[in-house]
């Protein structure tokens, strides 16, 4: 399985991977314009895409979700109550499929197993992917962290993790009261701290090779923060840690 994270942050995100020849994205929420030129600068190729699966129905998530589905004529997997607050002409002439969260459904080689998480969407999930014998997980934009969001983040060869904020950054910076209030809720977004405090709920039983960090506030978090933090757990130098931003797509890694 290769992983590659095309974008992460407010502004946009998409992630692509691929097993064999087949690709998928989880999420497309950059324009058609940013994003092939960001697969040009992977090395990478829109036409391995075979579907686009969505995590929430939030413009960072989705505004591009259309055009890419019709330009490359590609389907799009999504829950009912995703789809039902989307703008009307989002997925106009685009073929789309309903999955349920807790229930596995499969895509291309893909076993894509989605897991309800706290966020303040309509029915927002994180996902669990397998093919190939691997295991891969993407949760972001997650408010606060359940116990069942732990049971699915075991035994894994790969984790996409938001680590969105620092505490002291947010609390200090410029937003609102309001919006500050949002982002520390349960449905918020995991601050750096509380990104860490769920890996270390994990057992990994040495199976956990790549960590990738991501969602990352660009007014409230830097990169250098969030490595600096993880780095020093003594967990994570028997890992690979990857800081993902928004300006750039990480390195194409092989799980």
């Amino acid at each position: 399985m290769i992983f590659c994270n095309l974008g992460s942050g407010s502004k946009g995100n998409c992630t692509y991977l691929r097993h064999q020849q087949k690709a998928i994205l989880i999420d497309q929420g950059f324009s058609l314009k940013v994003l092939a030129e960001r697969f040009v600068y992977c090395g990478l190729n829109p036409q391995d895409v075979a579907a686009v699966v969505v995590s929430h129905e939030h413009s960072d998530h989705v505004k591009g979700l259309g055009v890419f589905a019709r330009r490359y004529q590609v389907p799009v997997y999504l829950t009912e109550a995703t789809y039902a607050v989307l703008p009307p002409d989002l997925l106009k002439n685009v073929p789309v499929h309903f999955f349920q969260s807790g229930k596995t459904f499969v895509v291309e080689d893909y076993e894509i197993t989605p897991f309800h998480i706290p966020h303040d969407a309509a029915d927002p999930v994180g996902f669990i992917l397998a093919a190939g014998g691997k295991r891969a997980a993407i949760v972001t934009d997650l408010g606060s962290v359940s116990q069942a969001v732990l049971m699915h983040l075991q035994d894994l060869d790969l984790l996409f993790l938001e680590a969105n904020h620092d505490l002291k950054m947010l609390l200090e910076g410029p937003y609102p009261l309001d919006l500050k209030h949002r982002i520390r809720s349960r449905v918020g977004h995991l601050s750096n701290e509380q990104s860490l405090e769920l890996f270390n709920q994990l057992n990994t039983n040495g199976r956990l090779k790549q960590l990738i960090l991501g969602h990352l506030s660009e007014i409230n978090n830097q990169p250098e923060i969030v490595s600096r933090i993880f780095h020093q757990h003594p967990a994570c130098r028997l890992l690979q840690v990857t800081i993902a931003t928004q300006a750039m797509p990480t390195p194409i890694i092989e799980v």
